[in-house]
C-alpha cells in the first residue's frame, strides 16, 4: 500500500460556508498544532503530514485530507501526491449542512430546522423541556457558531446573529439546550457502492461549549438500548448519504441528556460529520463490513 500524505484542514466548515475561502487563521493553525500528538494516531508507517504550502516532492504517496474541500486537494496535488476520487464539493457542503441532518428527522423534543426569521421567532417563542434553546449555523464546528436563548420573544442581539444566516437563505437549526451527560459518537467508512465499515461507539469529552477535547471507548458508559439505536442511526445515516452522493469517511454524534423528570434520555443523532473526525483514530481501529 501507498504512504499517505494528509493535510489536517480541520477548518473546512469555513472553507464549505464561504466558497473560494482558503487560509486557515491562526487560532486554528494553533488548535492544529495543540492537536498533533492526537492527531498521529491518524499515520500508518510511512505517511506523512503536509504542514508546508510551498511542499514538493510527495509523488509516491496519496493524498488525504481532513476533508477533501477544494483548496485542501488543490494543495495536496501541488505537492505531487495522487489524490483518489472524492465526492464532489456541492454533495460534501450538502451532506454536512445542519438542514441534510435536519431533513432525516428531528431527534430532541421540539427541535426544527428554521428557514426564515418568522419561523424563527414562533421556535423560540414555544415551550422548551429545559426553557432554553440552542440555535446553530448549518456549517459549524467545534462549538462554533452556535447561540443560547432564553424561551420567549425572540431577543434584538438573537435576532441580529441569525439574520446573516437567514439572509443567506442557509437556515438555523432551533433545539432544546438540554443537560448532556455523556457525549458518544460512531464512526463509519462510506463506499461508492454503498457498503459499510463500521466501527465502534466512542465516548467523548467535550467542553460547555461542545469543543472536542478526547475520546475513548465508549464502553458500559452506552447502554445497551443507546448502543442499538446509535448503530441504526449510523446505517440509516450512511444509506441517506449514499444516495446523495457521498462517499468516505463519516461519523453520527449522539448524547445522553437528563429529561424534565431527571430520567435519562438518549439522542441518537445531533450531528453528522461528513469527514474524518477526532475521534476516527480510536473508533475505527477494527471495523465490521455491513450492508
Amino acid at each position: 500500500m501507498a504512504p499517505r500524505l494528509w493535510l489536517w484542514n480541520l477548518d473546512a466548515e469555513l472553507e464549505l460556508a464561504s466558497p473560494g475561502r482558503t487560509t486557515p487563521s491562526s487560532a486554528i493553525r494553533e488548535r492544529i498544532a495543540r492537536l498533533r500528538p492526537w492527531l498521529q494516531g491518524f499515520l500508518a508507517p510511512g505517511d506523512e503530514v503536509l504542514d508546508d504550502e510551498d511542499a514538493r516532492g510527495f509523488d509516491r504517496y496519496v493524498g488525504v485530507a481532513w476533508c477533501p474541500t477544494p483548496h485542501a486537494l488543490r494543495r495536496l496535488r501541488k505537492a505531487g501526491a495522487l489524490v483518489p476520487e472524492v465526492p464532489s464539493v456541492e454533495v460534501l457542503r450538502a451532506a454536512n449542512h445542519r438542514r441534510f441532518c435536519a431533513s432525516l428527522g428531528q431527534t430532541l423534543p421540539g427541535a426544527r430546522f428554521v428557514e426564515d426569521l418568522d419561523a424563527l421567532r414562533a421556535a423560540v417563542a414555544s415551550s422548551s423541556v429545559s426553557g432554553s434553546w440552542l440555535l446553530k449555523r448549518s456549517l459549524g464546528f467545534a462549538g462554533r457558531g452556535q447561540l443560547r436563548v432564553t424561551a420567549g420573544p425572540l431577543p434584538d442581539e438573537a435576532r441580529r446573529w441569525a439574520e446573516a444566516s437567514l439572509r443567506r437563505g442557509e437556515g438555523l437549526q432551533v433545539e432544546p439546550l438540554v443537560e448532556r451527560l455523556a457525549d458518544f459518537a460512531l464512526h463509519g467508512l462510506l463506499s461508492p457502492d454503498g457498503s459499510l465499515q463500521v466501527g465502534y461507539p466512542t465516548m467523548q469529552r467535550c467542553s460547555p461549549l461542545g469543543v472536542w477535547e478526547g475520546s475513548v471507548l465508549a464502553g458500559s458508559e452506552l447502554h445497551e438500548q443507546e448502543r442499538e439505536a446509535l448503530y441504526k442511526e449510523l446505517r440509516s445515516v450512511g444509506a441517506a448519504l449514499h444516495q446523495l452522493g457521498y462517499f468516505g469517511p463519516f461519523n453520527v454524534d449522539a448524547f445522553a441528556w437528563r429529561g424534565k423528570g431527571g430520567q435519562r434520555c438518549f439522542q441518537p443523532r445531533c450531528e453528522i460529520n461528513a469527514r474524518y473526525t477526532m475521534g476516527w483514530a480510536v473508533g475505527m481501529r477494527v471495523g465490521l463490513t455491513v450492508r
